[in-house]
Protein backbone atom coordinates (compact mmCIF):
# COMPACT_ATOMS: atom_id res chain seq x y z
CA UNK A 1 0.00 0.00 0.00
CA UNK A 2 1.26 3.67 -1.46
CA UNK A 3 1.46 6.45 0.54
CA UNK A 4 -1.18 7.97 -0.98
CA UNK A 5 -3.61 4.87 -0.55
CA UNK A 6 -2.98 4.80 3.00
CA UNK A 7 -4.12 8.83 3.52
CA UNK A 8 -6.49 9.15 0.82
CA UNK A 9 -8.55 6.06 0.21
CA UNK A 10 -10.90 5.09 3.18
CA UNK A 11 -10.86 1.20 1.59
CA UNK A 12 -8.78 -1.54 4.15
CA UNK A 13 -6.96 -1.53 7.15
CA UNK A 14 -4.25 0.48 8.84
CA UNK A 15 -1.96 -0.10 11.63
CA UNK A 16 -1.16 2.41 14.50
CA UNK A 17 1.89 3.89 13.49
CA UNK A 18 -0.22 5.62 10.65
CA UNK A 19 -2.98 6.14 12.78
CA UNK A 20 -0.67 7.71 15.54
CA UNK A 21 1.04 10.10 13.04
CA UNK A 22 -2.27 11.43 11.54
CA UNK A 23 -3.46 11.93 15.11
CA UNK A 24 -0.16 14.05 16.31
CA UNK A 25 0.03 15.60 13.21
CA UNK A 26 -3.39 16.67 13.87
CA UNK A 27 -3.65 17.71 17.73
CA UNK A 28 -0.17 19.53 16.77
CA UNK A 29 -2.29 21.57 14.89
CA UNK A 30 -5.07 21.90 17.04
CA UNK A 31 -2.93 23.50 19.97
CA UNK A 32 -0.99 25.27 17.34
CA UNK A 33 2.15 23.37 17.36
CA UNK A 34 3.01 23.48 14.00
CA UNK A 35 4.93 26.68 11.85
CA UNK A 36 1.28 26.64 9.56
CA UNK A 37 -1.95 26.33 11.36
CA UNK A 38 -4.80 26.15 8.82
CA UNK A 39 -7.15 26.74 11.25
CA UNK A 40 -5.97 29.95 12.41
CA UNK A 41 -5.33 31.02 9.32
CA UNK A 42 -9.04 30.84 7.93
CA UNK A 43 -10.41 31.70 11.57
CA UNK A 44 -7.88 34.98 10.78
CA UNK A 45 -7.88 35.39 7.32
CA UNK A 46 -9.42 38.91 5.95
CA UNK A 47 -10.22 36.62 3.00
CA UNK A 48 -10.50 33.28 2.73
CA UNK A 49 -6.98 32.13 0.44
CA UNK A 50 -8.22 29.31 -1.64
CA UNK A 51 -4.69 27.37 -1.42
CA UNK A 52 -5.83 27.51 2.68
CA UNK A 53 -9.55 25.93 1.94
CA UNK A 54 -8.13 22.99 -0.19
CA UNK A 55 -4.91 22.30 2.13
CA UNK A 56 -7.78 21.93 5.65
CA UNK A 57 -10.19 20.26 3.81
CA UNK A 58 -7.13 18.04 2.39
CA UNK A 59 -6.55 17.19 6.33
CA UNK A 60 -10.20 16.55 7.17
CA UNK A 61 -10.44 13.97 4.85
CA UNK A 62 -6.98 12.34 5.55
CA UNK A 63 -8.04 12.62 9.15
CA UNK A 64 -11.66 10.60 7.94
CA UNK A 65 -9.76 8.16 5.66
CA UNK A 66 -7.88 7.01 8.00
CA UNK A 67 -9.66 6.61 10.89
CA UNK A 68 -12.32 4.78 8.92
CA UNK A 69 -9.05 2.41 8.14
CA UNK A 70 -8.27 1.80 11.51
CA UNK A 71 -11.45 1.44 12.58
CA UNK A 72 -11.51 -1.56 10.24
CA UNK A 73 -8.49 -2.80 11.25
CA UNK A 74 -9.90 -3.34 14.47
CA UNK A 75 -13.04 -5.15 13.24
CA UNK A 76 -15.56 -2.25 13.42
CA UNK A 77 -17.66 -0.19 10.46
CA UNK A 78 -16.27 2.50 9.14
CA UNK A 79 -19.13 4.18 9.90
CA UNK A 80 -18.26 5.00 13.88
CA UNK A 81 -16.21 7.65 12.31
CA UNK A 82 -19.26 9.64 11.89
CA UNK A 83 -19.69 9.75 15.88
CA UNK A 84 -16.00 10.70 16.29
CA UNK A 85 -16.10 13.47 13.97
CA UNK A 86 -19.16 14.51 15.51
CA UNK A 87 -17.61 14.68 18.91
CA UNK A 88 -14.88 16.21 17.64
CA UNK A 89 -16.73 19.22 16.41
CA UNK A 90 -19.47 19.34 18.88
CA UNK A 91 -17.33 18.77 21.71
CA UNK A 92 -15.37 21.27 24.02
CA UNK A 93 -12.76 20.08 26.09
CA UNK A 94 -12.44 23.85 27.98
CA UNK A 95 -16.28 24.15 28.51
CA UNK A 96 -15.92 24.03 32.46
CA UNK A 97 -19.64 25.71 32.37
CA UNK A 98 -20.95 23.15 29.85
CA UNK A 99 -20.38 19.00 31.75
CA UNK A 100 -22.09 17.60 28.27
CA UNK A 101 -19.53 19.44 25.77
CA UNK A 102 -16.84 18.51 27.91
CA UNK A 103 -18.18 14.87 28.32
CA UNK A 104 -18.42 14.90 24.25
CA UNK A 105 -15.10 16.31 23.66
CA UNK A 106 -13.85 13.22 26.21
CA UNK A 107 -15.64 10.90 24.19
CA UNK A 108 -13.74 11.78 21.19
CA UNK A 109 -10.61 12.01 22.97
CA UNK A 110 -10.73 8.57 24.32
CA UNK A 111 -11.99 7.29 21.29
CA UNK A 112 -8.87 8.25 19.41
CA UNK A 113 -6.31 7.15 21.96
CA UNK A 114 -8.38 3.83 21.80
CA UNK A 115 -7.85 3.27 18.37
CA UNK A 116 -3.99 4.44 19.04
CA UNK A 117 -3.25 1.68 21.48
CA UNK A 118 -5.84 -1.31 20.62
CA UNK A 119 -4.23 -3.74 18.33
CA UNK A 120 -5.35 -5.13 14.36
CA UNK A 121 -7.67 -8.10 14.26
CA UNK A 122 -4.94 -10.70 13.65
CA UNK A 123 -6.37 -12.30 11.23
CA UNK A 124 -8.11 -10.93 7.67
CA UNK A 125 -11.46 -9.95 8.56
CA UNK A 126 -14.53 -8.41 5.94
CA UNK A 127 -12.31 -5.50 5.20
CA UNK A 128 -9.06 -7.27 4.28
CA UNK A 129 -5.86 -9.28 5.71
CA UNK A 130 -3.89 -7.78 8.66
CA UNK A 131 -1.48 -5.26 8.61
CA UNK A 132 2.13 -4.84 10.20
CA UNK A 133 2.04 -2.14 13.07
Amino acid sequence: MDIGEILLSPKGRVGRAPFLAVVATGWAIAFDLLPFNPLLALRYAATINVAVVVISALAVWVGIAITVKRFHDVGLSGFNTVGLVWATLRGDPLAIDAPLAMAIAAFGIITQLWLCIEPGSRSANRFGNPVSA
